[in-house]
């Protein structure tokens, strides 16, 4: 039998003769008996009188990454610091601060109140069934459990999106072997300070999981395709799934990372003719024929992860069985058929204004990161082609889906965030840049804290809540948390009017009957969810609810006969008082495009500056009604 010559890299059996490996094709050499290795030289270890002396390292993992930090730095007293640490450690504790403080100011959004709500449910035992309309059920579980460990209250419902906003600036650090140190530490203060990841991670919509776990799956696989170590697979298959748990966009990433290995897959195959060039740009073609040989139970192990966690997750827990068939056919079906409906009617560029306007960093350095990559040959890598790949097919299918809304923006932005921290690491090192290297850094330090003006803007002025923001879309008021609060002193005031003890003792306030028509149903739902006796009619009051403590009945402008009817059905028996119960700003684009260009550059600056608007804003208005005897406790 013929002595065989054993694969490097995927450990094959080869014959001898081979010049190269029959499963992924990496250039075999034939064993040569080879000097005993002289023993390295012990170097000391570098210390630097100067205090805030740099040292520029060049890094070579996977492929080449030039990155700058100051790694180490001793002082005469012989304590080391490792800036790196350093700067990671100032990193999480920005993370921290700003995706967990003061979470439960803002009025819960129209989408959040039913996510919170019916996560709720499930945390009380009433059960979940998967409905495509509100999304998958992985954030309906996670609130269940936030519920579980921490208690139920506005804070909490928004405590698994913070979560996953640590985390996703978390594994910015394990993309060290593509964008380097520096890179990595430039990427995770970009999405620390990123207004649309950080509003996201405060704000319980499904978009901030669904984006962190994009960021896992990607940084599994590329580990994978490099070490073959299964771990990275199983992380990859641990994003896939969750995501898919969590948003029917994941068909959307899906479709566009398969492509892009099917072309890559493609390409490399036809390099098998030309075998130094295929050595060097073998990835795909090596990956797929390990996983179908050697790598078969990493295949299967990863399988069995994706479906064990989707079984899992919508069934509910294996109480509902035909969700697990509807994760992959009415998660589908049904949000095809809204691709024609258009919901939020917003133009087909509206990505490309939205996203400039709140993360013109990450824009404008991805802009140029990909015209260099393109244009420098050797920039032409694996992950640079695939992170450019990612970022403009996401920009055109979310532009081109009929249902534009700005969370969905965090899609395309996530893979700008890498490329531009990429760039921005390997300019800063480019001194033979000169002129150009100096104008970058101040543009980006500038950007930078462009970033943070309107971070802080977004997420912490008015309460977080401000219509004026183009990314709060259509916010619940601060009316919405003021009407709650006053709803339960005059529950409060009820239960004080009961003068006989045993009665006073046996009146729970929360045993108050309330009517909140169906206009009204969300937030309020969220809101009064400990109330026991609260009446959902739909859109019009009955009689029968007449004597009813409170009333909550929605102002129609669009059917005028809704609104006389219920005020003279119920205006000799109470008390009204009109609020906001929701609140926008719809930009008048004929009057920016009337103005004259010093007008347009005046508002816009204002706009960006100031949060200023050029016309008013709308509002979705409500009616409390509060019987004429309980208006005392109500003034309260």
């Amino acid at each position: 039998m013929p002595e065989n010559i054993k694969c490097p890299k995927c450990g094959a059996d080869n014959p001898k003769e081979n010049k190269f490996c029959d499963t992924c094709g990496y250039k075999l050499v034939a064993k040569k008996e080879s000097p005993k290795p002289l023993k390295p030289e012990k170097k000391k270890p570098i210390i630097l009188e100067e205090k805030g002396k740099e040292i520029i390292k060049e890094v070579e993992q996977g492929e080449k990454v030039v990155s700058t930090i100051s790694e180490v730095e001793t002082k005469k007293s012989g304590i080391v610091f490792d800036w790196e640490i350093i700067c990671w450690i100032l990193i999480i504790i920005v993370t921290i601060l700003t995706r967990f403080y003061d979470l439960g100011t803002k009025p819960l959004h129209h989408d959040e109140s039913m996510h919170a709500f019916y996560g709720w449910k499930l945390f009380k035992g009433d059960g979940y069934q998967y409905n495509p309309m509100m999304h998958g059920p992985f954030h309906y579980h996670a609130n269940a459990l936030i519920y579980f460990l921490f208690g139920t209250s506005d804070y909490t419902s928004r405590v698994a999106p913070a979560i996953f906003g640590l985390l996703g600036v978390l594994l910015i650090y394990f993309y060290k072997p593509y964008i380097g140190k520096l890179g990595a530490v430039i990427t995770a203060i970009i999405m620390a300070i990123s207004p649309m990841f950080m509003y996201q991670a405060r704000f319980i919509r499904e978009d901030i999981f669904m984006a962190v776990d994009t960021i896992a799956m990607v940084i599994g696989l590329f580990r994978y395709i490099d070490t073959k170590k299964p771990a990275w697979l199983y992380l990859a298959a641990t994003g896939l799934a969750f995501s898919w748990a969590t948003k029917e966009a994941t068909y959307i990433t899906g479709f566009i990372f398969f492509t892009f290995l099917f072309f890559r897959w493609v390409w490399e195959y036809s390099l098998r003719h030309i075998p130094a060039k295929f050595q060097e740009e073998n990835k795909i073609y090596g990956t797929v024929n390990y996983l179908f040989g050697k790598g078969k139970p990493d295949l299967f192990y990863g399988l069995a992860i994706f479906f064990g966690i989707n079984l899992v997750l919508y069934t509910t827990l294996f109480s509902h069985w035909k969700g697990f068939i509807d994760a992959f056919t009415a998660s589908l079906t049904y949000w095809l058929g809204q691709h024609g409906v258009e919901r939020g009617s917003q133009p087909i560029y509206y990505y490309w204004l939205l996203i400039p306007f709140y993360e013109m960093l990450p824009f404008l350095f991805t802009l140029i990161a990909t015209v260099y990559y393109i244009i420098v040959p050797e920039k032409r890598t694996f992950f640079n082609l695939f992170t450019i790949y990612w970022w403009i097919m996401s920009m055109i299918i979310y532009s081109w889906a009929g249902e534009r809304m700005p969370w969905l923006s965090i899609h395309p932005l996530a893979p700008m965030i890498i490329l531009s921290g990429k760039f921005i690491a390997e300019m800063v090192l480019r001194y033979d840049w000169g002129f150009l290297r100096q104008l970058g850094i101040v543009t980006a330090i500038m950007l930078a804290l462009g970033s943070i003006h309107g971070a802080i803007n977004l997420c912490f002025y008015d309460a977080g809540a401000s219509p004026k923001e183009s990314f709060v879309y259509v916010q619940s008021s601060v009316d919405a948390t003021y009407v709650a609060k006053k709803i339960y002193n005059v529950a409060k005031g009820l239960k004080a009017e009961k003068w006989d003890s045993q009665e006073f003792r046996n009146f729970d306030p929360y045993d108050m009957e309330i009517v909140v028509e169906d206009y009204c149903s969300w937030p309020f739902a969220w809101y009064l969810r400990d109330f026991r006796r609260v009446a959902y009619p739909p859109k019009n009051i009955p009689e029968s609810d007449i004597g009813k403590p409170i009333i909550l009945s929605g102002i129609e402008e669009a059917a005028p006969g809704h609104d006389k009817r219920v005020k003279e059905l119920l205006e000799p028996h109470y008390v009204g008082m009109r609020y906001k119960l929701r609140e926008w700003w719809a930009p008048d684009v004929n009057k920016f495009m009337r103005a004259s260009l010093r007008d347009k550059i005046t508002m816009l600056w204002k706009r960006f500056m100031y949060r200023e608007v050029w016309n008013e804003l709308g509002s979705y208005d409500f009616v409390v009604y509060v019987r004429k005897d309980l208006e005392k406790y109500w003034r309260d």
